[in-house]
């Protein structure tokens, strides 16, 4: 895949952003939890795995589904920069520099396709989401 691309990596397994989601399951296995619903954007359906520390989202295609995105649920799962909920305000500077704020408390990263978005609360990181544009 392409270096540039939103990742990151669980258990030895790179997880990308419009990557195959089958190489994902065959690494991580089963979900603890499991949605899906009927896709708005593509056909088929769009899935929801929940692996306790992340959720992620895949789209359709073809006979596939790709990774929409992902987000982090606790402090165990880090960004590949080292950002993790309960990161504080100076290392989200440190790790992506000072110009993403979007608003007072929302800092965004955007690269390629993909946009990262950091949720702080008292300058403290609450949230973090991965995303296709």
């Amino acid at each position: 895949g392409d270096p540039e691309a939103y990742y990151f990596n669980h258990k030895g397994t790179d997880i990308r952003l419009n990557g195959d989601m089958q190489v994902v399951l065959n690494a991580l296995g089963e979900p603890k939890k499991y949605t899906e619903e009927t896709s708005c954007a593509f056909e088929g359906l769009d899935k929801s795995y929940y692996y306790g520390s992340f959720y992620l989202e895949t789209y359709p295609q073809g006979d596939k589904d790709f990774v929409s995105g992902w987000w982090f649920a606790d402090d165990s799962v880090t960004t590949p920069e080292g950002i993790y909920i309960g990161s504080s305000k100076a290392e989200v500077e440190k790790a992506y520099g000072t110009d993403g704020y979007n608003g007072s408390n929302a800092y965004t990263v955007n690269k390629d396709a993909g946009m990262l978005t950091i949720i702080l609360e008292n300058d403290v990181v609450s949230s973090i989401q991965y995303s296709i544009k």
